[in-house]
């Protein structure tokens, strides 16, 4: 199981570890390059060990892309993860709306930016096969188009996280049906990954797939706005 306080080179060498023994000797040698690349990479370096694996499509160069993005983002240690699953674990009103706001894509110059990168990165994460990146990269996405919302609410601008209870006013004015896009993409990441992180095998994170398991009880996973509306009236109570 994948939480916060597991060491975050574990988690970022989930997938690739593994994807060496069916890629050839060439496409290994790049992933395996890229990886020792990663290991001693910072947020301004990290970007270069991705782009060691370009033109490869095997999981292991998409478990680079989803890894050197996050560190890119500002994960380069285990303590963003930490701080984001404490505050997921706190057992407060507003537990769920903190960790958004700390997984929350934020370092780039606009808000637009960091959406597409963190679209970008839970694309990447959703083609490595490993339930605990998928279910980070939705969780980095959903919770940036989350951030764009509460911000167009507030006048916050790019460089900071909405707090837990501008996430929390976002969250209601996606219910109330004032952004139908919104809904539609959290709702398509959500779906995405959903059966693969939570109800295939044992759950990549189980305090997060109770949340989507309550959440999406009855309802069609392959209707994206109707998955968005479920789990944003869930987060919302």
């Amino acid at each position: 199981m994948i939480n916060g306080r597991r060491n975050l080179a574990a988690i970022f060498i989930l997938t690739a570890t593994t994807a060496l023994v069916s890629c050839g000797k060439k496409d290994a040698d790049k992933i395996g390059e890229a990886q020792l690349c990663l290991d001693k990479a910072t947020q301004t370096t990290a970007a270069e060990c991705k782009a060691m694996v370009d033109g490869i499509e095997k999981t292991g160069a998409y478990a680079i892309r989803c890894s050197a993005n996050f560190m890119t983002e500002g994960f380069t240690q285990s303590a963003r993860f930490k701080q984001a699953f404490d505050a997921f674990d706190n057992n407060s009103p507003n537990n769920t709306e903190a960790f958004m706001s700390v997984m929350t894509f934020k370092n780039l110059t606009t808000i637009d930016a960091n959406v597409s990168f963190a679209n970008e990165t839970f694309e990447y994460c959703a083609k490595t096969g490993s339930k605990g990146l998928m279910l980070l990269g939705t969780m980095a996405s959903t919770s940036t188009t989350l951030s764009k919302v509460a911000n167009s609410l507030t006048g916050g601008t790019s460089g900071s996280a909405p707090d837990a209870t501008q996430i929390n006013q976002a969250l209601n004015d996606l219910k109330n049906g004032n952004n139908p896009a919104a809904v539609q993409a959290i709702g398509s990441v959500v779906s995405s990954t959903y059966a693969t992180s939570c109800q295939s095998g044992s759950a990549s994170n189980q305090s997060i797939c109770e949340q989507l398991d309550d959440a999406l009880k009855g309802v069609d996973l392959n209707d994206p706005a109707a998955v968005g509306a479920a789990v944003i009236a869930k987060w919302a109570n």
